[in-house]
């Protein structure tokens, strides 16, 4: 089935040369246009090469594309860019399915870190083993016996610490308050048993700190990584994003290390530095994407969240709420109710967007619906973290929805929540039209979706979510654009998940193609024909 489509000139605008003319592939959507004229960062026009000719002029660089498909680039609607880009730099568990592997890879992490500095691995969830726990303080010591040790959990809200990072840190110290929040788990004997949660945070801070010159390696990782996955824009959905992390931003896409648009959400809890964060927005040229917030315990949803939301809404924010609970996701729509009650029924307001989604019962759906509320869908979690959920059947029904939202008229967008599960929309949009897991097993059979409904999570709805002019292959559509080996709607699930990206655009720049090497993507690097 082909993407819906948005309009398009019929005669190629000749007096406009291109700067750069994809041609002789396919352009998905449009089964009588093989070629695509690109000029000043949008699409000049679509269409057959013959017609196309005209846009040629001799600045024009020809990429022959041999039959391949041209598809709109993939909008990443929900990760944590910085915590994926130090994941990088770790050591990464995320495939350990026992105590024992993930054990024997920290042993060899160990050996290759000179004693005495910090290891830190990513990627551990006890529901995810076949033990059903995790590490404890004593495996961890006799695992990592001479380096501090910080072991992440794959959700990225906990952490596991041996005893040298915990006496690093003075955590048994009498003198150590504990942020608040926190939960500092111990063992039977009263002794700390290494496992944090909500301390993020705070040991991110007491943590060596990690010099700019890093920070920007590593966010050039990061983004080509994304860039070969076919991402050309993704929002940053982390709740910590203050003034700080705006700054930061702004800096590493104003000096090319992040070749993606950019959009970052603004924790709640530093709404008042809105001033601030609007001019670092404004320098570095990147989106104030919503006002994010991690609804808290109690059922306070209608107090702090709902005055936060009024203000957020009146001063133009969309407002985001993390909601993987239905706790969370019914206090998130207690808020966003009270909070639009206070508004003429009439006034045009921003969105408000369900972050997860990950547990929406059915009289839920009419709420949501009700409320205007878009969600930000994770597919990709039924995929990666499906034998996690096998083990609460009664919630599989209800689990990351899709054909349901989208039967009750609810604006539905995708992402992968990288790294929580790997950047690689075409792994979560073929989880989206099978809902398989991992292990072969089918979830909820009845939420799935058609290829065209899944590509448009990551393409034409992402951008309408996100107010980018992009995600469609139209005339005067910024082009944003990537090329497949082969058409993904023609192919079943199972081939999209190995799918690779042959090449990513972002404003008519070639910014990614496989087998190159990353320093042919430079301002000055001449395009070629393939």
């Amino acid at each position: 089935m082909p993407l819906p489509r948005a309009g398009d000139s019929t005669v190629a605008n000749q007096s406009v040369k291109a700067d750069l003319v994809l041609h002789e592939g396919e352009v998905l959507g449009w089964p009588g246009s093989d070629s695509v004229a690109i000029a000043a960062g949008r699409i000049v026009d679509h269409g057959p090469f013959a017609r196309l000719k005209g846009c040629v002029g001799p600045r024009t660089h020809l990429v022959k594309l041999a039959g391949r498909t041209v598809a709109p680039g993939f909008i990443d609607s929900h990760i944590h860019f910085l915590e994926a880009a130090a994941v990088k730099t770790g050591t990464s568990l995320g495939r350990c399915r026992t105590l024992g592997d993930l054990l024997g890879d920290l042993r060899a992490a160990a050996g290759k870190t000179p004693p005495g500095n910090w290891l830190k691995a990513f990627g551990c969830d006890e529901t995810m083993l076949a033990e059903k726990r995790g590490p404890t303080r004593g495996e961890l010591d006799q695992s990592v016996p001479k380096n501090p040790l910080r072991l992440r959990h794959q959700t990225l809200h906990g952490s596991w610490l041996n005893t040298r990072a915990i006496n690093q840190l003075g955590l048994e110290s009498p003198q150590f308050r504990p942020p608040d929040g926190a939960q500092m788990l111990r063992d039977a004997t009263g002794r700390l048993s290494g496992f944090c949660v909500g301390m993020e945070e705070w040991l991110g801070a007491h943590l060596p700190r990690v010099t700019p010159a890093e920070i920007e390696s590593r966010a050039g990782v990061m983004s080509r990584e994304l860039a070969a996955a076919g991402v050309t824009a993704f929002t940053d959905a982390t709740v910590r994003n203050g003034p700080a992390e705006f700054a930061l931003f702004a800096r590493l896409a104003s000096s090319g290390a992040i070749s993606q648009r950019v959009g970052v959400m603004l924790g709640a809890a530093q709404l008042d530095a809105l001033p601030q964060v609007v001019e670092h927005a404004r320098a570095g040229r990147i989106r104030i994407a919503a006002l994010k917030f991690m609804p808290a315990g109690g059922g306070n949803g209608g107090g702090w969240m709902a005055r936060s939301t009024r203000m957020g809404l009146a001063g133009g924010l969309d407002c985001a709420y993390h909601a993987t609970e239905l706790e969370e996701l019914e206090q998130a729509l207690d808020a966003i109710e009270v909070a639009r009650r206070q508004f003429a029924s009439d006034r045009p307001l921003p969105l408000c967007r369900i972050e997860h989604g990950g547990t929406i019962l059915p009289d839920l759906i009419a709420r949501i619906a009700a409320s205007g509320a878009w969600v930000v869908s994770n597919p990709g979690f039924v995929h990666f973290r499906g034998p996690k959920y096998l083990e609460e059947p009664g919630l599989v029904p209800h689990l990351y929805r899709a054909r349901s939202l989208l039967a009750a008229g609810i604006e539905l967008v995708g992402a992968t929540d990288a790294p929580v599960t790997p950047a690689r929309p075409l792994a979560a949009i073929a989880a989206a039209i099978s809902r398989s897991t991992m292990d072969g097993e089918v979830l909820a059979a009845e939420e799935g979706l058609e290829s065209s409904e899944a590509l448009a999570m990551f393409t034409r709805d992402a951008a309408r979510l996100a107010r980018i002019d992009a995600g469609e292959i139209a005339s005067d559509k910024l082009a944003d654009l990537i090329v497949l080996p082969r058409n993904p709607v023609t192919l079943s699930p199972a081939e999209l998940q190995s799918l690779p990206v042959d090449m990513t655009l972002i404003g008519g720049r070639i910014v990614y193609e496989r087998g190159r090497p990353a320093v042919a993507y430079s301002d000055s690097a001449e395009l070629h024909s393939v």
